[in-house]
């Protein structure tokens, strides 16, 4: 080859490499430029939001508080609809298999990030085929006790179930609850011996408790604050890493000897997997806004909500912690969804 053809050749070598870097940043930036172009005219409908239990409970209560400012937020109505059953999971599939289009959200909690541990064979992966985008709020368990048990305090209840081994039982809102697994986690820390006594919800838990059927119960805060004043129960631990505003004389369990404990009951908002980022940037982004408006956060006070809106990372965060934490525990306890 002669020289000028060598410089003919190097020259065109140079030019297909650039060629082949510009269509390289031309293909990396075209996901994107998708997802944004997704997001620029979205939303133009109405959206559904999925609740995934039945109504007049925490989770109904928070999604039709949201509702209303996100669907100012994002200039569109937000229609709430109730899909109960299967442990949340009937409505968690229904958001799955839904367009990835952004109008198909699911309010969805803890009971998805340990869903597969208790159902190993469900119609799908509430992990994989869930996005998540932001949190909502989280609400502090409280361990409570019959008054008719002969303790005030948390010490006290360790040393009386010690001297009273295979006696004491405790009532929760149901097998692979958010309630049930903390209560098993305080129980191993702290040597507690005591039998689970699954219900049907939180309130079947709390009547039980007040008439003595059972010793001792681990419910949300809310529910439990007119028990608490009827002097039927007494409670003697919240399960946040603080004291409850609304039972700030009752303390944590960290503050009892477990450094770092820290639990409750969280909601969040997902859509179905491969929804474009734009699309789930701008829902996360309306989210955080709602979520502070003056009304909503005077409300989510009242039932001893917090607020944790945030990035779509730090709820998938969330939700792989859990996983983690309670999955090795649902496999000893042996545990399986009714």
């Amino acid at each position: 080859m002669d020289k000028r053809n060598s410089r003919l050749w190097g020259r065109a070598v140079r030019c297909l490499a650039s060629a082949s870097l510009g269509l390289a940043a031309v293909l990396a930036a075209a996901p994107a430029q998708a997802s944004g172009a997704a997001a620029s005219g979205y939303p133009d409908k109405p959206i559904r939001l999925i609740v995934p239990f039945s109504a007049g409970g925490q989770f109904d209560y928070i999604a039709r508080l949201v509702a209303v400012p996100l669907g100012k937020e994002l200039g569109q109505s937000i229609i709430v609809e109730n899909v109960g059953g299967g442990g949340g999971n009937l409505g968690g599939a229904k958001v799955a298999n839904a367009p990835a289009d952004g109008y198909t959200l699911l309010e969805y909690g803890g009971n998805f990030a340990i869903a597969k541990h208790l159902t190993p064979n469900l119609s799908f992966d509430p992990i994989a085929d869930l996005a998540p985008v932001s949190g909502l709020s989280i609400a502090p368990h409280v361990v409570l006790v019959s008054s008719a048990l002969p303790v005030k305090t948390f010490a006290e209840l360790l040393a009386y179930a010690k001297a009273h081994p295979g006696k004491l039982s405790y009532g929760s809102p149901g097998v692979g609850s958010s309630m049930h697994l903390t209560f098993e986690t305080i129980k191993q820390h702290f040597g507690l011996d005591a039998i689970h006594v699954p219900y049907r919800g939180g309130s079947n838990a709390l009547n039980d408790l007040a008439g003595g059927q059972i010793d001792m119960g681990i419910v949300a805060v809310a529910p439990a604050m007119p028990f608490l004043a009827s002097g039927k129960i007494r409670a003697l631990a919240v399960t946040s890493a603080r004291r409850a505003v609304s039972l700030p004389d009752v303390p944590s369990v960290a503050e009892l000897g477990y450094p770092g404990f820290d639990s409750g009951s969280w909601a969040g908002i997902a859509v179905p997997k491969n929804t474009p980022r734009g699309i789930v940037d701008k829902l996360a982004a309306a989210v955080g806004r709602a979520m502070q408006d003056p009304q909503v956060l005077r409300a989510l006070e009242s039932q001893s909500f917090t607020p944790i809106s945030g990035t779509p990372e730090q709820l998938r965060a969330l939700i792989d912690e859990e996983s983690a934490r309670y999955g090795p525990l649902i496999e000893k306890l042996g545990l399986h969804a009714d």
